[in-house]
């Protein structure tokens, strides 16, 4: 169906929100962020101890595999905070807490069905001074 006067382009481009990260910051330097990754609708995922072991051991694996630096962290009912670094790793922050993020959904898909994390992550960059 067709109106008078309108025109429908089919060339709509379809994007993803707007990123939260620096734009033109080179996020594989060596440096140290500090990192918030949230659980699904906030949903206290944590509380289940399973899914809290599994969390943590899933982040001492990727630490190991990848060689990035974790100085702290902490693992909350619905969220997780934690000071990490590229190191040797080579490795974008994204590419550290997407791996983060899969493989301890994966883990979490021993018990539960769904989503473990909420799109994105937050970080802010430590400065030295």
């Amino acid at each position: 169906m067709s109106l008078p006067g309108v025109t429908i382009s089919l060339d709509i481009v379809y994007s993803r929100r707007d990123s939260v990260r620096l734009k033109g910051f080179d996020y594989s330097w060596p440096r140290v962020y500090f990192v918030t990754i949230v659980a699904q609708a906030r949903r206290a995922r944590f509380l289940d101890e399973r899914v809290a072991n599994a969390t943590i051991e899933s982040l001492r694996k990727l630490k190991n595999d990848f060689r990035f630096n974790v100085y702290i962290y902490c693992l909350m009912p619905d969220h997780f905070h934690g000071l990490i670094g590229p190191g040797e790793s080579g490795r974008t922050l994204g590419s550290l807490c997407g791996a983060f993020k899969s493989l301890s959904t994966r883990e979490y898909w021993s018990w539960h069905d769904g989503k473990l994390w909420q799109r994105q992550f937050f970080d802010h960059i430590i400065r030295n001074y």
